[in-house]
């Protein structure tokens, strides 16, 4: 009996310590100037087993899968031009996904695959440090499986906001986020408000969709050769590793495919023959199973895209259309909504990229874009010209006379006026999808350490309009001008590229050494 009141009472004085020690850290106040931040980073790598030594990219691009599948897939897709039959087309290819995929889709009702696919990442409050005094934008960075419902998502970054908040001893943190980062910090807000938000920055956002998502998830899929061979070709044209080889197959595969005679038109009169039976198979087997991957869908097509990829088994994923449905519901149509009202509270800025032609698959990819996601939808509604125009002569006079004009680009190709937050929206031309220049570093913490909102007007070297280029080995973002709005992106090579992060590097290194 005494031995067990001696366990009890050291159990009660071990739990009564470790409150005392929660008690403090809740308690400790910092009120520096160094804003703690939450990089929400956009999705990561799915991998067959993260901590596996020989571990497997479920979700990345595997040249040599791709180019086999192409080299076989045209003969099967010969055949069926042959014989008007394409069922061993469609059972090849639809074969080659489900296998190559296998475990990473989500179960029928929107759960995580029951298996050891994840991401390479974990984080718990015990151990989380005290890190934020020197405005490193990788202090705290929050990742999560892009496959997992985004409404869970937001329960545990909640937790780690929370965790952040008291470690660093702020009441109040910056977010930042990238691409889909940004459906999630935004499901997040619509959950449990902004609060203990000062500042949100969303940076290349896919929250109103991702064309190449959003419109293949609808059926809205349209070939267009020149715009491959075009595409690939120029994006590609300093890869040097096994992607490189396999542009050089699917460039290889328009030859064929012209000598056969094929026109864009008769290819996509067949393609809307087989899409019905093979898209569907091909996304069920990979992403459309996945709540988190549905963030990408517009608004203008999630009704479409229910519709064209679960109309024959509507019941059998009745329970993952409900979580999805649920994110509609509360981010997804009311999105403007939200974001006005935290632009009452919160710091707002948004940076949207353009310069590039989209991914030629679907019927937007003559839109301007960082090559992933359109400048319409990262910049929340902004007007752009399409790839190779201008806006029209009488657009840009209808658009002064409402006393709009200020919100034209130079190179007279896109309208801020329509964006949903106007003056808080900064746009870089030639900057691609998943490029970083340093100066982003720079723009990031004037916004944070602000002590009110900033707009394109209050910095010269920050205006709307920027211009991004390459030129010894070092990256610039400039105003842009009547001089440089042609500027073409160039792309670095490797040891540009690598001599260029040295010397940011170095600049980091002794400014941090400066202020100490």
């Amino acid at each position: 009996m005494k031995r067990c009141l001696s366990v009890f009472l050291a159990v009660l004085m071990l739990l009564t310590s470790l409150s005392c020690l929660t008690a403090v850290a809740e308690d400790k106040v910092c009120n520096c100037e160094h804003m703690p931040m939450i990089y929400v980073f956009g999705k990561q790598h799915i991998y067959d087993d993260p901590h596996a030594e020989n571990r497997r990219e479920l979700d990345g691009l595997d040249a040599v899968w791709a180019k086999g599948l192409i080299g076989e897939g045209i003969k099967k897709f010969a055949k069926g031009l042959v014989t008007n039959n394409y069922d061993d087309f469609i059972e090849y290819v639809a074969t080659n996904f489900e296998e190559k995929y296998a475990g990473f889709a989500c179960q029928d009702n929107g759960d995580l695959p029951d298996n050891s696919t994840g991401i390479d990442y974990s984080w718990s409050p015990e151990t989380m440090i005290d890190d934020h005094v020197w405005d490193n934008v990788y202090s705290y960075v929050y990742i999560y499986d892009a496959r997992q419902d985004p409404m869970e998502i937001a329960d545990d970054m909640h937790d780690y906001i929370e965790s952040v908040r008291r470690v660093t001893g702020h009441h109040r943190v910056a977010v930042l986020s990238r691409c889909m980062g940004t459906e999630m910090a935004l499901a997040y807000f619509a959950k449990y408000g902004w609060d203990d938000i000062d500042t949100f920055f969303s940076y290349s956002s896919a929250a109103m969709g991702t064309t190449i998502f959003s419109e293949i998830f609808a059926g809205k899929v349209e070939l267009d050769l020149d715009s491959i061979n075009e595409y690939y070709g120029t994006k590609y044209q300093y890869d040097t590793t096994e992607k490189r080889q396999l542009i050089l197959t699917m460039l290889e595969l328009i030859s064929q495919l012209r000598a056969l005679g094929l026109t864009e038109k008769a290819l996509n009169r067949l393609f809307a023959r087989l899409k019905t039976d093979l898209i569907p198979r091909i996304l069920k087997a990979s992403f459309a199973t996945c709540p988190g991957y549905w963030t990408m869908v517009g608004p203008a097509d999630y009704e479409d895209a229910k519709a064209f990829l679960f109309k024959d088994d509507a019941d059998k994923y009745a329970d993952l259309i409900k979580r999805i449905d649920e994110y509609d519901r509360l981010v997804r149509q009311p999105m403007n909504e939200l974001m006005l009202e935290m632009n009452k509270d919160v710091k707002m800025c948004i940076l949207a990229k353009y310069g590039f032609q989209m991914i030629p698959a679907t019927v937007s990819q003559r839109e301007q874009s960082d090559d992933k996601i359109t400048l319409k939808d990262q910049s929340f509604g902004a007007t752009s010209a399409q790839i190779g125009k201008t806006l029209s002569t009488a657009y840009i006079e209808k658009a002064i006379a409402k006393g709009h004009g200020k919100y034209i680009s130079p190179d007279r190709i896109v309208d801020a006026s329509t964006a949903l937050l106007p003056d808080q929206t900064w746009f870089v031309k030639n900057i691609r999808h998943n490029d970083f220049p340093g100066m982003f570093y720079d723009l990031v913490i004037r916004m944070i350490r602000a002590d009110r909102q900033l707009t394109v007007n209050d910095d010269p070297e920050y205006p709307q309009y920027t211009v991004f280029y390459w030129e010894d080995g070092r990256d610039y973002w400039v105003p842009m001008t009547e001089e440089n709005m042609h500027t073409e992106y160039q792309h670095p090579t490797f040891f540009q590229a690598l001599k260029g992060f040295f010397k940011a590097l170095f600049a980091i290194i002794k400014m941090k050494i400066k202020e100490k």
